[in-house]
């Protein structure tokens, strides 16, 4: 019997409804999509010392089946300037049911505040909040899902009359991308308080004295994080925050933020100006100092709560800017606490822009509203020096995140690698996996946490357990840890998967032109189905590591669990006649004893002829067998080459190569390869 959501509904049989095409509305056209890195001007280069990101305060949990992460970990990323104008770092702390993206950009694809603020000379730290963002959500943790909060009607409802950069419907593009970010929020009492106190008190440990910067409730985060280290919050500047966020506080707690600078600030057309000017008085009243900015006052007119994505956001950015100048000691600080695991190379970038966005945004209505299903977060970075014709796309495996191709511990990946090669690089988040929002009557129970447990992958050969692995190994392997920490959903459903980030990796490709995609293992099926539905915007493959065999467990339709163009056609899996072939003895990894391929004549992938394919195997790795898979694309008409790394000298790798000690030397086969294959770069 199919099992259902007690409130919606929903079962798994629905959900497969669903991956067949029948959505509940028309899908979003590509034009929905956040206007990244095509805005004109869009601000000085970015010269980054360092750009890095971690997990703080991962904890484990002991279940029957094993060792997991206990969802209490906090994901943070940090930006350092090359030229530091001031002595501490500002911390960037969202709000409700956003998360750090909030900072990144604005809807409409303009620069955030985070990016604003780097601008400015300060050190950057963007958080997710657990359960929110980066962070795996855990109904079982972070409580039960708040289904109506995130409709497109409701979002849209909140900003009209303010200076929002769209036509605040339901169909705005804007709208749909901020609909898009929406997560589940945490609680703000009990454990929630407990656990935002130690982390943010952890990650002031870490880095030194800082200035927060929150939005809504994310005042509640400051307020007792600072309780906690006054002396290390050099100022707390409070935007739009909710009317109960000192709620639960004590006026003994409260009177410790007495020496801190403190700064509410208030939108001209905010609800906020009903509560804001008694939160002041509040605080003042326990000897607090607060200085009550009005934006209006400064000029700033026409605000609403979601200030810094507005059409005037740097305008509305400038008062705090100001305040923070004048307000915050400019002594010297202490720096950021040394690194346990130092980098052993450069992490530094010249960026003309970065940013985010959300691509394949589609529409399901609900009794309560419309949702969006299907969304996928895309991250990039364009550099001031572009030295390839052909921008990277890089696809996440597994049960991970984008987080993969941003390197491990604060060491650079390569996101960093091709970035600094002269790449334009854009690397995704794939449906219901890190920024992209898990939502229940959208995804389904399928896509909840359910990652291995820790134990299995110690003694895997292929993971933890090879040489090139850059932690210390075992039960208290603190990289490992940061590793874990970014682990959600799973791989069950790969059908309807597919037919989620097919859709919207058509809408991503379209947008940004010509380019390549980098696959890593369980995303080696994005790489076929785009390529497959616009070849012409697909100008080389790189897929590392992918996971299955042709025409066994899930991949029915050979490398894929959904269908693909074949000549001649294949209407039914029974028009596929298959025969066993076995591995030969020279595999560069044995992996099954035999393996299917078609009877010839064979029906060929029709759109993939003439598109330059490289997989990528390593010595110990956990895909499927490179011999099976390589043996299939050829078959099917593909122009693939087998790069095994044991060929270049490069040995003791694993399916983790792209985060592991040696992933430059690794990522230089990568790029030789399609130095010679796809394009070459441009004479300087």
């Amino acid at each position: 019997m199919a099992s259902s959501d007690s409130k919606t509904g929903i079962t798994r049989r629905d959900l497969g409804t669903l991956a067949a095409g029948a959505l509940a509305a028309p899908q979003i056209a590509a034009q929905t999509a956040g206007r990244a890195a095509a805005a004109p001007n869009p601000g000085p280069v970015l010269d980054i010392a360092d750009w890095s990101y971690h997990w703080v305060g991962v904890e484990h949990a002991t279940l029957a089946r094993g060792t997991v992460c206990n969802g209490m970990q906090m994901y943070v990323e940090r930006w350092i300037p090359a030229q530091v104008r001031h002595p501490y770092a500002v911390v960037l702390i969202h709000g409700g049911y956003g998360q750090g993206t909030d900072w990144l950009s604005t809807p409409d694809g303009r620069r955030g505040w985070a990016t604003q603020l780097l601008e400015q000379g300060y050190k950057v730290y963007v958080l997710d909040r657990q359960g929110q963002g980066r962070n795996p959500y855990h109904p079982y943790v972070h409580g039960n899902f708040d289904r109506e909060a995130q409709t497109f009607e409701r979002t849209a409802a909140s900003l009209a009359g303010t200076q929002w950069p769209g036509s605040a419907t339901a169909n705005d593009p804007s709208v749909v991308q901020l609909t898009a970010s929406l997560g589940q929020s945490m609680p703000v009492f009990g454990l929630t308080q407990s656990v935002w106190r130690s982390r943010g008190a952890m990650l002031l440990d870490e880095i030194g004295p800082a200035v927060l910067i929150t939005h809504g409730d994310g005042a509640v985060f400051a307020w007792i994080t600072a309780q906690d280290r006054p002396a290390l919050v050099k100022g707390i500047v409070a935007v739009e925050q909710p009317a109960q966020s000192l709620r639960g506080q004590t006026p003994q707690g409260l009177a410790k933020l007495a020496a801190i600078p403190l700064a509410i600030v208030t939108a001209e057309s905010s609800p906020a100006n009903a509560s804001d000017p008694g939160i002041a008085m509040s605080l003042r009243e326990v000897g607090c100092t607060v200085e009550h900015i009005r934006l209006a006052e400064h000029g700033v007119r026409g605000n609403g709560p979601l200030v810094m994505m507005e059409k005037n956001n740097r305008e509305a950015l400038a008062p705090i800017l100001a305040w923070m100048e004048a307000s915050v000691a400019q002594g010297a600080s202490a720096g950021d606490a040394p690194d346990p695991h130092p980098n052993k190379e450069s992490t530094a970038l010249k960026l003309a822009d970065q940013g985010g966005f959300w691509v394949g945004v589609q529409r399901k209505t609900m009794p309560y509203g419309t949702i969006a299903l299907g969304q996928m977060f895309v991250q990039y970075m364009i550099p001031a020096e572009k030295r390839y014709e052909y921008p990277v796309v890089m696809v996440h495996g597994g049960g991970g995140q984008g987080t993969h191709m941003m390197g491990i511990g604060g060491r650079p990946g390569w996101v960093h690698y091709f970035v600094q090669a002269g790449y334009s690089v854009y690397w995704l988040d794939r449906p219901s996996y890190g920024r992209s929002p898990y939502h229940p009557d959208a995804l389904g129970p399928s896509h909840l946490p359910s990652v291995p447990a820790i134990e299995g992958l110690l003694t895997s050969t292929g993971v933890f357990n090879t040489a090139q692995w850059p932690g210390p190994g075992g039960m208290n392997d603190p990289i490992m840890d940061q590793f874990m920490a970014c682990e959600q959903g799973n791989v069950t459903d790969e059908a309807f998967h597919s037919d989620l980030a097919w859709h919207g990796g058509v809408e991503l490709v379209e947008r940004i032109g010509p380019c390549i995609l980098v696959d890593h293992a369980f995303g080696g099926f994005f790489g076929w189905g785009v390529a497959d539905r616009r070849p012409d915007l697909v100008k080389g493959i790189m897929c590392m590591e992918i996971n299955g065999n042709p025409f066994a467990a899930q991949l029915r339709w050979g490398l894929t669990a959904s269908p693909m163009t074949y000549d001649p056609p294949v209407t039914d899996l029974s028009q596929f006649k298959l025969v066993d072939h076995t591995e030969p003895p020279d595999s560069p990894r044995p992996v099954v004893p035999t393996y299917k391929l078609q009877a010839e004549p064979a029906h060929k992938w029709k759109n993939l002829q003439g598109i330059p394919i490289g997989w990528l195997t390593s010595e110990f790795g956990a895909g499927g067998s490179p011999v099976a898979q390589v043996a299939f694309l050829k078959q099917v008409g593909c122009s693939v080459e087998l790069l095994r790394l044991r060929d270049y000298g490069i040995t003791g790798n694993g399916n983790l190569m792209l985060l592991e000690k040696n992933n430059h030397e690794v990522f230089g086969v990568i790029r030789d390869w399609l130095d010679k294959k796809v394009a070459p770069p441009r004479r300087v």
